[in-house]
């Protein structure tokens, strides 16, 4: 009985990880970055040594964003200041984080 309720709760959340993957990716293909300084500094800081297919594959979160921008900015060469780093978490926020997904509401056990 609970091996099946743990397989149904491991499938529902895997299903919904299927149906939010690519909406994430929908949304930047739909909303592009615009023009500007954060964009312009994602480029130059980022994308010298990361490719933009990378980074929409990576699905961020809001958290493993800001965790990856800080730990870039910590790497020797990266030269990304504390207000660098910033506006590069802004643009990430804007364009390629995934949206959070509502909670699971857990099955009732019987």
């Amino acid at each position: 009985m609970k091996k099946s309720l743990v397989a149904a709760v491991c499938s529902l959340f895997l299903l919904s990880l299927l149906t939010l993957l690519p909406q994430a990716t929908a949304q930047i293909a739909e909303n592009p970055p615009k023009e500007g300084p954060e964009k312009h500094l994602f480029q130059t800081k980022c994308q010298k040594c990361h490719s933009l297919d990378r980074i929409q594959k990576a699905h961020l979160t809001e958290q493993t964003a800001k965790e990856t921008v800080e730990k870039m900015s910590k790497k020797e060469g990266a030269n990304i200041s504390k207000s660098d780093a910033e506006s590069i978490y802004k643009h990430l926020g804007d364009y390629f984080v995934v949206p959070p997904s509502a909670p699971l509401t857990p099955m009732p056990v019987r």
